[in-house]
């Protein structure tokens, strides 16, 4: 194996070694000088470890090529710029952006665990950093605390930036290699890989989880003292629980789910972590963030929209107000006054969700699906629904009795009245959990797997025409949801609640988009009631929809608005 190069040595003709910065796993960077363009940048020297075949060193040199090739093409600013990559002593050399500051892992080790809107808001930059590079195609495999620089200050300045894109990749999808040979840190990988499993989207957010953890708590909680015992713990045990995460709780047990497909998808932590983020922000400074998550975008309707699961998101209501969508690939949520601002993909539905919010108090709309992003209700009120997986899922003391089918309440076997504290009743299947709370406006209740979720969405000031706001953000389905394909607009001629051929007072939005375990159908049905708007963002898989949609009845034929 090469040996490790000394400084002043010139690479490529052009990148003249100047400082050892520090060493990784894999291999070792520098600070260097390029002498063509007159700047210092990072050079990454990939040192593959012991026992590989020449073969197997081949291979790994041709895919950091690639990797790190396809990496220089995110343009992302929470991901550390790849300017090159150049081969010497027949092996890859990485080109990146020099950045000055401390490593996640060691502001952890000199300042202690931090506080839970810091962590929450780094969190987001780096979730936001890594839901660019899976579009791209891209997967780190190696997240963690050293893998991540933290620029800037305490409490509003702080830039978070993963660094390492495109070469922890070079270890292929594999965890172990023929020689048994532990790639990444066996502390942060996810369950998958430890076991030899292909890696996906998914083992990057488990390892964002851990890091999660580990800002809290000082360390992550698969950490013990050989590699192999913390790889054992990872396959096997449960972590410790995260005591120290308040509203972050959620979030991390939702990444460090084992089964990948269970695990929390991008757009649900995001909302989840920026909806922490506005909140810590409005009760300790009395100030509202302005960033939404960008599976969050508030919409102009007459209905408040719900927020459901990964593959759902809220969608906007007609005009005036917002109207439930459900959890969506990408799906927007509005506010109380209208529909909560659902929560879109992480970071460009932040600011407009904001934006919007602020502007047009009339409007606001959610989107849910319970997949890879849920689409989200929006209701027919001028008020943004919250974003799906932006809350915990916490039932007040309020929460839902059983109610026996011979009760005078008509609920049926099998299901269960839920009388919320803000005013409205809707029947619920037994075992389904939930109220979860993205915001006042928006709760979901999920089945056991998880997969169908209902979404609530409501507002005190709903839009004139819940149509004519559902025609109105139609068009963002596409950004929102993953594979997303309108099926029909209309109004609510038959079915409850609410009939109405006009579709002032109600309106049916429905679409088909794909989510983690395949394709997924959303119904986001928008009306107003006592003066109130509503939005009910139903979701699940396509293959069993009109079953699913004839089993719920009992939902909308059971709905009962708050009074007025």
């Amino acid at each position: 194996m090469p040996n490790e190069t000394t400084g002043g040595r010139l690479l490529a003709r052009r990148y003249r070694l100047q400082t050892h910065v520090g060493r990784g796993g894999m291999g070792t960077v520098w600070q260097a000088h390029d002498e063509v363009l007159g700047r210092d940048v990072a050079v990454k020297e990939v040192i593959l470890p012991h026992g590989l075949t020449d073969e197997e060193r081949a291979v790994h040199h041709k895919r950091t090529f690639r990797e790190a090739r396809t990496a220089a093409r995110l343009g992302h600013p929470g991901v550390v710029t790849v300017y090159d990559v150049v081969e010497e002593d027949g092996r890859p050399w990485i080109i990146m952006e020099l950045i000055h500051a401390r490593s996640l892992d060691q502001v952890i080790k000199q300042d202690g665990p931090m506080e839970v809107r810091r962590a929450a808001d780094l969190g987001r930059q780096m979730l936001a950093a890594l839901h660019a590079a899976h579009d791209a195609g891209v997967l780190h495999r190696d997240v963690k605390p050293s893998n991540v620089l933290v620029t800037g200050a305490v409490p509003h300045g702080e830039r978070a930036v993963i660094t390492d894109f495109g070469i922890a990749t070079a270890a292929g999808d594999a965890t172990l290699t023929q020689t048994g040979l532990v790639m990444g840190s066996p502390a942060y990988i996810a369950p998958e890989r430890a076991r030899g499993r292909t890696a996906g989207p998914a083992s990057d957010l488990w390892s964002l989880g851990v890091t999660l953890y580990a800002m809290l708590h000082g360390r992550s909680p698969f950490e013990r003292n050989e590699p192999m015992a913390a790889l054992v713990a990872v396959i096997s045990e449960e972590p410790d629980p995260p005591d120290r995460a308040g509203r972050l709780r959620p979030v991390i047990e939702g990444l460090l789910r084992k089964n990948p497909d269970e695990r929390m998808d991008a757009r649900e932590a995001g909302a989840l972590l920026d909806d922490i983020v506005r909140r810590e922000t409005i009760d300790d400074q009395r100030t509202l963030a302005v960033e939404v998550p960008s599976d969050e975008i508030p919409a102009v309707t007459p209905a408040p929209s719900p927020d459901p699961a990964p593959a759902e998101r809220t969608t906007a209501a007609p005009s005036g107000g917002a109207w439930p969508v459900g959890e969506e690939t990408q799906a927007p949520a509005r506010p109380r006054r209208g529909l909560a601002a659902p929560s879109r993909n992480v970071l460009l539905v932040g600011v407009i969700a904001v934006v919007l919010i602020i502007a047009v108090a009339s409007v606001v709309y959610a989107s849910t699906r319970p997949d890879d992003d849920p689409p989200r209700a929006n209701t027919p009120t001028s008020a943004p629904p919250s974003s799906p997986k932006a809350a915990p899922s916490t039932t007040p003391p309020t929460s839902p009795s059983a109610t026996p089918s011979s009760s005078p309440t008509g609920v049926p076997a099998g299901f269960r009245l839920h009388k919320d504290r803000t005013g409205y009743q809707v029947a619920v299947p037994d075992g389904w959990s939930g109220p979860e709370r993205r915001d006042a406006q928006n709760h979901f209740f999920r089945s056991p797997d998880r997969r169908t979720y209902i979404q609530i969405g409501q507002t005190d000031n709903p839009n004139p025409s819940a149509l004519k706001d559902w025609q109105q953000y139609e068009p963002t389905g596409k950004r929102r949801f993953s594979g997303y394909r309108l099926i029909k607009i209309e109004p609510v001629e038959k079915g409850e609640p609410v009939s109405d051929p006009s579709g002032a007072k109600s309106a049916d939005w429905e679409w088909t988009y794909s989510g983690n375990g395949g394709r997924m159908r959303a119904l986001n049905r928008g009306f107003v009631q006592n003066g109130h708007g509503y939005a009910i963002l139903l979701s699940a898989p396509a293959d069993d929809w009109d079953k699913t949609l004839a089993d719920l009845d009992p939902v909308y034929r059971l709905f009962k608005p708050a009074d007025d």
